[in-house]
């Protein structure tokens, strides 16, 4: 393995979502965090954000949206 390789799995926490916040529009990263009885979920496109009634759901539709999983 080159000394040059990295990988978003070493760094740190904030280098991470520094990263992430510095994207520029592309779908580097998508959160789902809970809100009273629903979950919120956005990407670092900047471009989609939903609410969802589960945790699950919210990770299908961050999948669905990334192109990962068909709709």
């Amino acid at each position: 393995m080159a000394d040059d390789y990295e990988s978003a799995l070493e760094e740190k926490p904030l280098e991470f979502l520094t990263s992430i916040a510095n994207s520029g529009g592309s779908c580097d990263g998508q959160a789902i965090v809970p809100d009273g009885d629903h979950y919120r979920a956005w990407c670092s496109c900047g471009e989609w954000a939903i609410e969802a009634p589960s945790q699950e759901a919210g990770l299908h539709l961050a999948r669905v949206h990334t192109g990962s999983v068909p709709a």
